[in-house]
């Protein structure tokens, strides 16, 4: 089970990530570490975490495996810059603001699964029929898409039922 959190309150990330870890995990104080990438985690903890957020919206992943969470605002428009890096198979799938986002989300979840960084490996991702390829190769890890209140969400990773939850965070 990969429990979602979200709010549509202005937070600080890291106090976000702090609130939902202490609330529903009972752990009262988490030092969050990063990465070399940048990837936040909580040392010898078996709990695994990731954040993302797009406008108004700051959501928090936590699970039991490795996550990669990722939204965008599904009403913006794409990008020129960002659709031109897609491939040509991503494009032929695109006809829409929320094919480009359902696209962008899939990829940036997938990168930030394996803990990595856009600019290393957004051109050696693709999204394509539903899967994820590195390389040109299917790397069988599920994407997971929604939509809550105007966002597009991707949660990649191994979990088969998504809980969400929001939650009135004010600091």
């Amino acid at each position: 089970m990969l429990d979602i959190y979200y709010t549509l309150n202005k937070v600080g990330s890291e106090d976000f990530i702090r609130f939902v870890l202490r609330r529903y995990y009972n752990i009262p104080n988490p030092t969050i570490c990063k990465s070399i990438h940048g990837k936040p985690f909580i040392e010898s903890s078996k709990i695994h975490f990731n954040l993302t957020h797009s406008r108004q919206m700051t959501a928090l992943a936590v699970g039991k495996k490795r996550v990669g969470l990722d939204c965008e605002y599904r009403l913006g428009k794409p990008r020129p810059a960002v659709l031109s890096k897609f491939s040509e198979r991503e494009k032929s799938e695109i006809q829409s603001s929320a094919d480009f986002y359902s696209h962008w989300t899939a990829r940036e979840s997938y990168i930030k699964h394996i803990g990595e960084t856009l600019a290393a490996y957004w051109r050696k991702v693709e999204f394509y029929r539903g899967k994820i390829y590195c390389s040109g190769e299917d790397i069988n890890i599920p994407v997971v898409q929604f939509e809550l209140d105007d966002y597009i969400f991707s949660a990649c990773g191994f979990y088969t039922k998504i809980n969400l939850r929001h939650v009135d965070f004010e600091l």
